[in-house]
């Protein structure tokens, strides 16, 4: 088997872990989390390290543009829906949660380092730091938008609610 069908499988399970651990609602609901959190940041962090030469996809074969390798940006948004999923409301425990995420990222990239389909000029420190920075503001970040569109969504319901009742009022 070529190497560069490793990513599609990866994804592939990770959509099977998906489907079978989050209600179709809940994917729904934190889709959009998921692509600007974990797609689009993915995108952006693999453009950097392609430019600057410190990590880049390697036999990705027809998967890929550009070095930027076109499953991962896919199984980084499924990975992010679960993690928003799963993320735990109290404070100290969510502060965990993203540590173990972050570790268990590292463990990750240097598996792919291992199979031979990505390359970085460090094992370690270049991963832990920069899912630090990634898990940091996609948590930071989810909190935020979250509570911003469950503020908007109030609103528009209690709106709706109140022309319903003044409707329903008017009719009797």
């Amino acid at each position: 088997m070529p190497e560069y069908f490793i990513y599609p499988i990866f994804t592939v399970i990770f959509a099977i872990i998906l489907m079978a651990n989050v209600p179709r609602q809940e994917i729904q609901r934190l889709s959009i989390y998921g692509i600007i959190f974990g797609g689009i940041i993915d995108v952006l962090v693999h453009s950097f390290g392609y430019v600057t030469g410190l990590f880049s996809w390697i036999n990705y074969g027809p998967f890929g543009f550009i070095g930027v390798h076109l499953f991962p940006s896919l199984s980084w948004s499924i990975f992010f829906i679960l993690y928003f999923y799963f993320l735990p409301k109290q404070k100290p425990l969510n502060y965990l949660f993203a540590v173990v995420g972050i570790f268990f990222s590292t463990l990750y990239h240097t598996m792919l380092l291992d199979l031979g389909i990505l390359k970085s000029a460090s094992r370690i420190i270049l991963p832990l730091l920069g899912f630090s920075v990634w898990f940091s503001i996609a948590t930071w970040g989810f909190y935020k938008l979250n509570s911003f569109i469950e503020r908007k969504t109030r609103g528009v319901v209690s709106i709706k609610l109140e022309r319903y009742s003044k409707q329903s009022r008017d009719k009797t």
